[in-house]
């Protein structure tokens, strides 16, 4: 059986026209033409996907996995189509260099991600397999007629900008620079109109129903941007030796179309399915998960050769445009479904932008640099499972929605000393002293950017999933000068090598411990969701993540201790006690001063509250350059060179950041 080919096919086609109407007024126009085309299907015509994937599990090994991969992008069609056309003037009167622009960016995505209309079966045992009795299914199809369903969809987009600038020189030490941007992005809809989105009447998810849209959200019209910058030569310094740098801006940004894009796969007209597992809890015994599955080959080799299954042409509910169930179909017996839509409050985020900065050049060809650059971010967006907000529907078992309200800022103190190249010498150093907060570092979709509050975003505040406090980086470049610009043979190999490293180190990311438990009970509202925040965490003395004590398991870093685990008592050494979280004062608990988890009560324990272990790594590299003869061959300055890369020259034992919700958090 082949390899199936991921290689994709691209096509870029550009066209620039530069005219100039006087020596003051330049026009600049520039087409392009960007197309992502790439036919899995057609491509990978040996592999059979009429053959479905067949999983086996039941024993102590992973799964034994047969047939090619299933998925909703195996195979698939890929066809994305972007237009870019701007179109820039420019003129200079006195001292004002002035510029005006605009552009315009139409996307069309018109993928076929049907893949996962090809079943995926798992089978209990051995002894299912050679029977075929599968006890799990995983299809998409449509709900309507139970066959393959059809993902293919025709996306279209557009973007649109327009700016102005002004680069006045005010006197000859100072620049200021002026401008104004303007940028609507069109929500996207589909040339075909097979979009759904979900209404949510006066905000209460029970009476929620899926009905036709043309676009997901409503666009944002005012998305106006400022900019403001200069640079300054004091005259007071001789030499134009110091420069003072500063700007502030506003700028924004274009919604993902990847967190809107699943709702492609909304019913009517498609939907997921998971089939499972017989009427044994045991031993699985009653295969087929009761007549539902239906085990077969495709007709041909293609994915979507399967024929439909009469057990999944539920038929689509009048009042919820939900999947009804095998009763009557009412909301109540609907099948819960995965959903994914857009709020008409949705708008696009912003972000304030500032700096000032000074330079200064030192004696000895140095040259010092000290700023500051902030930001303040708004309106940032958050995958958020409405489900986790108020009472369920029983026709949706998820309900996805992008909402804009996310705050962020970032403020950092950046410092700099270089040495430009001086006699075969040179050297960057750059030292940053920073914070980044936020409440939500990676708006999605994927289970490790859930918040773990959703219900009070508020308390979902602290240092952002890559924020790195101190940050330290090196680099030198020196050429030897041994035999250097001997033109004897012993000078050209022995003399001309170069040695160059880099030296990164910075202090370790956040991470949030966790509980590993949720709440069982029937969520009705947000004030019943547990969150996986802990209530308390108590370090004891000592207690320090660097790289030594994770790696050696020391008293500094035990690990997690839960409510009810045995722990050593500290009033009779030599016997153990089991860990409450129940009291308010820490120092009280059982198992004191020892790293507890507390799990009971509401969380205490602040997001990204701890830090992982620090980085440090030394690169280093040995580099020798020889000309090429005959210039008209190779051309002018072609050289050939011999590189010798050492990676992790001092053998540096760097422990990968934890992520959020592993084990290693609980």
């Amino acid at each position: 059986m082949g390899d199936i080919n991921l290689e994709p096919f691209n096509q870029v086609q550009a066209i620039s026209f530069i005219h100039t109407f006087s020596p003051t007024l330049i026009n600049e126009a520039r087409a392009n033409f960007t197309r992502f085309a790439y036919n899995q299907v057609t491509s990978d015509s040996n592999l059979n996907f009429g053959i479905p994937r067949i999983g086996i599990e039941g024993y102590a090994f992973p799964q034994i996995m047969f047939g090619p991969p299933q998925g909703a992008t195996t195979p698939a069609i890929f066809v994305e189509n972007t237009f870019d056309f701007r179109d820039t003037v420019t003129t200079n009167i006195q001292s004002h260099t002035l510029r005006m622009g605009i552009d315009l960016s139409p996307e069309q995505n018109n993928n076929d991600l049907s893949g996962a209309a090809r079943p995926l079966y798992v089978d209990h045992n051995v002894w299912n397999f050679a029977n075929d009795t599968p006890i799990f299914e995983s299809v998409d199809f449509n709900p309507q007629t139970g066959g393959p369903a059809n993902a293919q969809r025709y996306l279209r987009s557009k973007d649109w900008g327009f700016f102005f600038q002004d680069d006045w020189k005010v006197k000859p030490n100072l620049t200021v620079n002026l401008g104004l941007r303007y940028d609507y992005f069109e929500p996207f809809t589909d040339a075909k109109n097979n979009l759904s989105n979900i209404t949510i009447p006066d905000g209460v998810l029970a009476n929620a129903s899926l009905n036709s849209v043309s676009s997901l959200i409503h666009p944002t019209k005012r998305d106006f941007g400022p900019r403001l910058g200069f640079a300054w030569t004091p005259s007071r310094f001789k030499n134009g030796d110091t420069v003072i740098r500063g700007g502030a801006g506003i700028l924004y940004n274009k919604p993902d179309d990847v967190l809107f894009g699943n709702a492609a796969f909304n019913p009517p007209n498609y939907a997921r399915a998971n089939l499972c597992c017989g009427t044994a809890a045991t031993d699985f015994g009653t295969p087929f998960a009761n007549g539902q599955i239906l085990y077969e080959l495709g007709t041909t080799t293609a994915y979507n050769s399967y024929a439909p299954n009469p057990a999944l042409a539920y038929g689509i509910d009048p009042v919820t445009g939900g999947i009804c169930g095998t009763k009557a179909c009412l909301p109540a017996n609907d099948i819960p479904v995965e959903i994914y839509g857009g709020s008409p409050n949705y708008r696009d985020a912003y972000v304030y932008v500032y700096s000032l900065e000074i330079e200064r050049r030192l004696p000895w060809g140095l040259i010092a640099t000290v700023g500051y650059q902030g930001s303040d971010s708004h309106k940032l967006t958050r995958l958020v499972n409405q489900n986790f907000l108020q009472a369920p529907s029983p026709s949706f078992f998820a309900v996805y929605i992008p909402t804009s309200d996310v705050d962020a800022n970032y403020n950092a103190l950046n410092t700099r000393l270089r040495r430009q190249f001086a006699n075969g010498f040179t050297f960057d150093l750059q030292y940053r002293y920073a914070k980044s907060i936020d409440q939500l570092s990676n708006e999605g979709p994927g289970a490790s950017t859930n918040q773990t509050d959703p219900a009070h975003d508020n308390t979902e505040f602290g240092p952002s999933d890559f924020d790195v406090k101190h940050n330290v980086s090196l680099f030198a470049l020196y050429d030897l000068p041994i035999f250097k610009d001997h033109s004897t043979f012993v000078g050209k190999v022995l003399g001309g090598w170069q040695i160059n490293g880099i030296m990164s180190w910075h202090t370790g990311f956040p991470w949030t411990p966790v509980t590993g438990q949720i709440s069982s009970v029937a969520i009705t509202d947000a004030a019943n969701i547990n969150p996986t925040r802990p209530s308390g965490v108590l370090m004891p003395y000592g207690f320090n993540t660097s790289n030594s004590s994770l790696i050696n398991g020391t008293s500094n870093f035990p690990g997690l201790i839960h409510q009810g685990d045995l722990v050593p008592n500290p009033a009779m050494p030599g016997t153990t006690i089991s860990a409450q979280c129940g009291n308010t004062d820490p120092t009280t608990r059982p198992g004191y001063p020892f790293f507890d988890i507390c799990t009971q009560g509401p969380p205490g324990v602040g997001r990204n509250s701890l830090r992982g272990p620090s980085y440090f790594d030394v690169d280093t590299s040995i580099v020798k350059r020889f000309g090429l003869p005959n210039t008209r061959l190779w051309g002018e300055g072609a050289a050939l060179e011999l590189r010798g890369n050492f990676f992790n020259v001092f053998n540096k034992l760097n422990l990968q950041p934890f992520s959020f919700g592993t084990n290693n958090t609980k």
